[in-house]
């Protein structure tokens, strides 16, 4: 790397500059750094006297440009400890971390195009992320969502601020500084008591639900070693944890069987010595027949197999011309099943030389296979947030004869680019020709990275859509008969099942990045019914299921008997109609 040198006068103090950083490959977490602006000729330092949160500025010049406040053009003192930052890369993020206060930089937490605000410093550590100019100099933000920089700005009222990357004052310059140690054992110590070790934890319930919060939410894929960690079960009405949850933690386990009954919340810790290795919550709710009202389960997919996802339910959405299946592919690379998940992905295309398009995307639909009118279609989805993505659960009818959206469309959830929310929506002559409106709704804050439930629960008078077991909104059947008569409510009709990973064109989603890989994992579907809408009786166990295979009574709903009964399928025994 060519070494810059530099001479910087600052009214009576000088400060030689070691190499200046032009990748972050070059930066040791042994060394001690200034972070300096060529724009506004300005540090960014600590100042004590000045406040004890903010990152301020120091020997601030700022040529013919007005300085709002004369007090932040502080001399700097390369010697000086708070004039010197620790760039560290901790659990595969990076961290600035003052010397002086012995707290981290946190590049702003306002929103996208919000209000300018300060920089601040905090015992806290916050991530930060670098990205390159091009010029040898780099632009600070926050690691969450925040789109504005770091940003030197004597024209405001207040030190080094957040502002945009437009902003001149945003680009700045690493330099080693050799005059301060670099204190790691401190800087360490402080980032693994907020951040840690970690174990791997796995959710595999069947049936029932396992939440952050005692009213929902998801769970983390990874939680302290060592530590304490709460979750609460729930369930639909009339299910039971007849067998309680199992904890597997390292090489052991052990079970938890108090688990309250139906939609009431149970509280489980799992105490700190047995999160002592990766972590697997696993157990099953079983209907209870006795509880009138119960929905039963109607179908269910649970991808546990290897490749293409079994023809018995699912077949290859088709290239058309929409937007979203402009580029479907019957590739193996676009949908396969992997590791307990279906991946639907969209991809470069590999091989434009037999298909001249730029990508191809990949999805599956129960359409001619199964169909349901009312009842809960739920999923737990997993996908990743990028510019163009535009992945859906989604729904469309049985009878498209009168054409879209006349038939309806319900969208259980949809992704979109990388707002973090989670989109639900009907379709229909009403809401789409006819622009009357009210057919959407979404639930923000949505962490992609997570796996996530998406629900919607569909009656003969409205949809209401659940994110992580909590509501996030309901479309009604108009009680207008006018609206009725022009196509407001459609949903008195089979609808079938569609899961997908494609790309947006700049109508909603954003232009697709074609050199980019999307991905979207969906671990399970399931559909549960009230008896009445489905003549289901029962639905059977797994060994309650072994039984049946072997007692030659089993029969498919054409009353052929089979021997090869598929799980989350639907089969005559002994005369009833059920679900094994």
């Amino acid at each position: 790397m060519k070494k810059i040198l530099s001479f910087i006068l600052l009214g009576a103090t000088s400060f030689v500059a070691s190499a200046q950083i032009s990748s972050l490959d070059e930066l040791s977490s042994d060394k001690a750094y200034t972070i300096y602006n060529p724009f506004y000729t300005t540090y960014a330092v600590y100042n004590a006297e000045k406040s004890t949160s903010l990152v301020w500025a120091a020997g601030m010049t700022a040529s013919d440009k007005t300085i709002a406040d004369q007090s932040y053009s502080t001399p700097f003192n390369a010697a000086d400890p708070s004039s010197s930052w620790m760039i560290v890369l901790f659990n595969e993020q990076w961290f600035v971390y003052n010397l002086g206060a012995k707290k981290f930089m946190a590049v702003g937490h306002t929103a996208a195009n919000s209000s300018t605000a300060s920089a601040k410093l905090q015992d806290t550590p916050v991530a930060v992320e670098f990205t390159s100019n091009g010029n040898g100099g780099f632009h600070l933000r926050s690691y969450d969502g925040n789109q504005n920089f770091l940003c030197a700005a004597p024209q405001l009222s207040y030190p080094i601020s957040i502002w945009t990357s437009a902003d001149n004052g945003s680009t700045w310059q690493i330099e080693e500084n050799a005059q301060v140690q670099a204190d790691y054992e401190t800087c360490m110590q402080k980032l693994k008591e907020a951040f840690p070790e970690t174990v791997a934890l796995k959710i595999d319930t069947r049936h029932g639900y396992v939440w952050s919060t005692k009213n929902g939410g998801p769970m983390p894929e990874r939680i302290a070693k060592g530590r304490d960690f709460t979750f609460y079960t729930r369930a639909r009405l009339g299910w039971n944890c007849t067998e309680g949850l199992t904890i597997k933690h390292g090489d052991e386990e052990y079970k938890v069987t108090e688990i309250n009954s139906g939609a009431y919340a149970t509280e489980i810790t799992i105490p700190a010595d047995k999160v002592n290795g990766d972590v697997v919550i696993s157990g099953e709710w079983v209907r209870d027949a006795e509880t009138k009202n119960a929905q039963v389960l109607s179908f269910a997919d649970e991808f546990e197999g290897e490749g293409e996802p079994t023809s018995e339910f699912w077949k290859r959405t088709e290239r058309q011309g929409a937007t979203w299946n402009r580029w479907c592919s019957n590739s193996p690379l676009v949908v396969y099943q992997e590791d307990g998940a279906l991946h639907c992905r969209a991809i470069p295309n590999p091989d434009k030389s037999s298909d001249n398009v730029p990508m191809i995307t990949g999805g599956v639909k129960t359409q001619g296979k199964f169909a349901f009118q009312w009842g809960r279609v739920e999923a737990r989805i997993k996908t990743i947030a990028h510019t163009g993505t535009f992945p859906a659960f989604w729904m469309m009818p049985a009878d498209n004869s009168l054409g879209w959206p006349n038939n309806g469309e319900i969208d259980i959830w949809e992704a979109i680019d990388t707002d973090g929310r989670a989109y639900g929506t009907v379709h229909t002559h009403w809401t789409y020709d006819l622009k009357k409106g009210g057919n959407s709704g979404n639930k923000p804050g949505i962490d992609y990275s997570l796996w996530h439930v998406y629900a919607v629960e569909w009656n003969a008078t409205s949809i209401t859509w659940y994110v992580d077991g909590e509501k996030v909104w309901t479309y009604n059947k108009s009680t207008d008969q006018n609206a009725l008569d022009n196509g407001q409510w459609p949903f008195d009709a089979p609808f079938y099942i569609i899961l997908n990973q494609s790309v947006g064109n700049g109508s909603w989603a954003r232009p697709a990045d074609e050199s980019f890989t999307y991905e979207t994992l969906f671990d399970w579907v399931r559909v549960y019914q009230k008896p009445e809408y489905t003549g289901i009786e029962d639905v059977l166990n797994e060994e309650e299921q072994v039984s049946a295979n072997s007692s030659n009574t089993v029969y498919d709903l054409q009353g052929r008997m089979v021997q090869d009964v598929k799980a989350g399928g639907l089969y005559i025994v002994d005369g009833k109609k059920v679900v094994m």
